[in-house]
Parts: C-alpha cells; structure tokens; sequence
C-alpha cells in the first residue's frame, strides 16, 4: 500500500468522525441519512428499493438464517419439503456445520445414504440451530452434543442481543481484514490509487480517485463507479470467453446443476496477464489490503467471470460457506462488464434483506462495482448479506467476481 494511499485513508477517518459529529447534531439527534428515509435512487440513479413497501412482520413466513449440525459420521441430503413426495434436492451436507438462508415455517428433511429418513425439522425464528442425529445413544451422550447445546444457548443469546442469527464457526475471532465503514446512507470514502485506468494503448499517469459510496448500512454495501476501464472490461471478457461453462450450486464435489442458478461460470487467474496484474493492484488499493493479499495463495480467489443471457438468473444465495475452520469468505467485489440495452433490462444485484425488507437493487453501468462484505466486525457471517443476480429481461449481462478470503483462503497455509 502506497504512503499517498495510507495519507488518503487517515484523511477518510477524520472526515468520516466530523460527519458523524455533525450528524448526531442534528433535530431529535439522528440525521435523515441515519433514519433510512433517504431512497435509493437520491444516491445513484443505478439503484432503488426492490419493494416500495417495507416487509409484512406479520406474516408466518419470514426471512432466517438456520444453522445445520451433522453428527451422522457421514454426508446427508438435504430436502426441502415442497408438498411433493420426494421434496426438492438442496444438496448435500457433510459432518459439521452448515449456514443456510431460508424461510420460518419451511420444512426440511435429510435422508442418509442409503435413503433413509434421519432428521425432519420446521423452521422457527427463535431456533438457530438443528443438530442431525439419529438419536443413538452414543451421540446424545457424546461431549461433542453436550457442547453443542452449550453452543446452542450462546446463539440464542447472540440473536436477542444483535437481531442476528451467529452463521461463523464458534468461537472466532473479529476479522483481520479491513471493513469499509457505513455509518449512514450517502456516506463516500475517497480512495487515491496509483494504478491508472487502460484506455487500450497507455495507462492513465494520474492513477485512480475511488469513491465508495456507501448504498446500504445492513448489509454493508457500497458502488464504485468506473473501477475498471471500457479496455480492461474487454480484456477480462476475452480472457474467459473461451472458458466458461454451466454454473453449479454447492462447493467443489457436493456441487450439483440447478434451476436456481442458470448462468455460465469461468476464473482467471491474476497472473495470466500483465493488465490484469495492474487491476489486482487497484483492488488492493480500493479494499485497503496489501497487494500480495490478494494473490490466490493468500486471500483472494482467482477472478470468477459470469455470463447471463435472457431470462437467465441467480436466486438468493449467501457467497460464506462453512468450512471446518475459522477461513470464510469475507468481502465481494462484484463488477459489471457490459452496460444494460435498456432501462428495462434487468439483471441487477438485488439484497432483499436491506431497508427492512424493502430490499435493494442496484444494476450500475459497464465498469462499475458493487462492494458488499459477508462478514460483521465481530467475526460473525452477515445474515443480511444474502443476495440475488436478478433475472436478466433483455440481452446479456457479463460481470466478475473477486472473493477475498479472512484471514486466509481454504486449504492455503502459511
């Protein structure tokens, strides 16, 4: 990190306590940015609710976070009971824990290898946790299920404390990695970068002035306009074109084909080009990390380039998944390739769990990025992280993906 970035961060945190000083200043001590009245689209005309009216609490069914113990010895399947004899496939779910989003009065069942039936549960928002057993005696006795209803009892704590269903492993420690902070809708942390733009023949000398815009508090997410240059859009499609193939649900072999996920997936490593090289060096600037952070045997993924045509779509997910250790994925930079044929194209990135249900959406031009973090500055996953590539209604959509990992990636050490 350059000194001229780390002067530009220290004037960010000055300016970011005067703001909040003058917004706890104002009538009845909260400003309009801190109530939430402040629509979307006043921010960027690139983003706005995805409902106009807030959530119903009322309703049975609302949105949770559930946590899945499997102390089988062996992987399960999971199911959703959908009113069919055989439920709907959710995939599978190995010894250990599992954080899913999901609905309260849903029902899910799993079903061991052989088929048989080894657990039933119905989703309540005052239960955070499902242990999946099949009631020998040698695991109800087990240290390992005395203390996971030790466990059970810190989550049920943590949630009437926070709002928040704990989804990290416990105990964790707070992340190691930087996190952007939003103390208001509208708030703008300006980010000196001294790796320029590619207009396709030379760099831009000047470097890059990265604002982020803080588009939600809860979840934290942010728009940075114009990250990438037209040229370096390009370059990125072209180096994946050839590669990408259907996209799964689930991680490594428990990943299986879905309708809820019908794009085109395809990763490139930051190595394979030497522009590519210089626009890792410019996230590194723009997320506040160490430029050999995001080499892919640290903390950042390769590139996941994704590709959508017409009517193609991504339904609500969580980036985070458990591991069986304290390494999740902790932030995501999401960036768009290609601009929209029209106002009417779709295929936004929406968060549903934001402005109280009203959810946002956000679809912004070719070069541009969303910044959102899968982690609390607890350690804690963020269960309003949940998102959606919305459905794609006219032409194509191209965007890219880079995944840091705290405080480093599955399966590297040192």
């Amino acid at each position: 990190m350059t000194v001229r970035l780390s002067l530009i961060l220290a004037l960010s945190t000055l300016a970011l306590a005067e703001e909040e000083k003058e917004c706890n200043g104002a009538e009845g001590g909260v400003c309009e940015l801190q109530k939430g009245v402040i629509h979307p689209e006043n921010l960027s005309p690139y983003a706005s609710y995805i409902n106009e009216n807030p959530r119903d609490t009322n309703k049975p069914e609302q949105p949770m976070s559930a946590k899945f113990i499997n102390l089988l010895g062996e992987s399960v399947s999971k199911f959703w009971d959908n009113g069919t004899p055989s439920g709907k496939y959710q995939g599978k779910i190995q010894t250990g824990e599992s954080s899913h989003g999901t609905y309260s009065t849903h029902v899910f069942f799993f079903r061991d290898n052989k088929g048989r039936e080894v657990g039933r549960y119905t989703m309540r928002l005052d239960e955070p946790m499902y242990i999946i057993h099949d009631n020998r005696p040698e695991i109800l006795n087990s240290e390992t299920y005395r203390n996971l209803l030790k466990d059970r009892q810190f989550l049920i704590d943590y949630k009437n404390r926070t709002g928040q269903p704990w989804l990290s492993v416990y105990p964790r420690n707070k992340p190691h990695l930087h996190i952007w902070p939003a103390p208001f809708i509208g708030h703008t942390h300006t980010v000196k970068s001294s790796y320029g733009h590619w207009n396709g023949e030379a760099f831009n000398s000047d470097g890059f002035d990265a604002k982020i815009v803080t588009l939600a508090t809860q979840p934290k997410v942010f728009l940075i306009e114009n990250l990438i240059s037209e040229a370096e859009c390009d370059h990125i499609i072209d180096l994946a074109r050839n590669r990408i193939a259907q996209s799964f649900i689930g991680n490594s072999g428990d990943a299986f084909k879905d309708e809820t996920r019908t794009s085109r997936t395809g990763w490139i490593e930051r190595t394979e080009s030497d522009l590519l090289n210089h626009i890792f060096k410019r996230f590194a600037d723009v997320l506040h990390m160490e430029d050999h952070q995001l080499n892919h045997n640290m903390n950042a993924e390769p590139l996941q380039v994704v590709h959508y045509n017409t009517n193609q779509h991504y339904y609500n997910h969580f980036d985070f998944f458990y591991t069986g250790t304290n390494r999740y994925r902790f932030s995501t930079l999401l960036m768009y390739l290609n601009n929209a044929t029209s106002p009417k194209a779709g295929g936004g990135t929406g968060f549903p769990k934001a402005y109280k249900g009203r959810g946002l959406k956000v679809r912004p031009p070719r070069g541009s990025a969303v910044l959102f973090y899968s982690m609390l500055e607890d350690g804690n996953c963020d269960h309003y992280s949940e998102h959606t590539g919305l459905h794609v209604l006219e032409g194509e959509k191209w965007v890219s993906n880079l995944w840091v990992w705290d405080p480093l990636r599955m399966g590297v050490t040192g």
